[in-house]
Parts: structure tokens; sequence; C-alpha cells
């Protein structure tokens, strides 16, 4: 298995008020090369969720960056090689992580 994910997309009392992102389980890997635990990831951000009457929300391209940019973050970590905290997660290059 590649990994999950979980999407926290919309504003409510106590949250963040920022985008973020959480490595919840990391990858763990037996000597022997079979996969034991899968990553599992969760994305946080407070984008404008629909009106109470059902208009659908619009997002401005602010949202829609940093959107993909968090999600960029999500899809680096469920790929990363290597084992538990020797994954290659913090071990590329900056411009990479936060282009």
């Amino acid at each position: 298995r590649m990994g999950h994910f979980y999407l926290d997309m919309h504003p409510r009392d106590g949250k963040y008020n920022h985008a973020a992102i959480f490595h919840l389980l990391k990858r763990v890997i037996a000597a022997d090369g079979t996969q034991l635990q899968t990553p599992v990831d969760c994305m946080l951000c407070n984008l404008p969720g629909p009106s109470p009457d059902g208009t659908p929300a619009c997002l401005r391209h602010d949202d829609v960056v940093t959107f993909f940019h968090e999600f960029g973050h999500i899809m680096h970590g469920l790929c990363a090689e290597g084992h538990a905290n020797q994954t290659r997660l913090a071990k590329c290059p900056r411009d990479f992580v936060e282009a």
C-alpha cells in the first residue's frame, strides 16, 4: 500500500488558522522488506465551505495554491522511501519542499 490521508478542509472553533500537514503514522518496513505499517497523513486547511443555502464555495487563487502546496507535502510523505524516521521526508533540498 502506498498510504492514506485525511483532509480537514473547513474552519471550525479551536482549529488552527493556517494550513498544515501532520504525519500521523510513518511507513515501517521489516528487515525482509515486508511493510508492517502504512503511512497516514492529515492535511488541515481553512478553505471556504458552502453557504447555508447550499451555494457552493468558490476558492480564491490563493486558496488553490495553498491546497496544492500542502497536498504536495502529503504526496511527499506518502511516497517517501525509507523506514520510520529514516525516511527521506526532511532529507531533500529546501527548494523542493517549499517550492
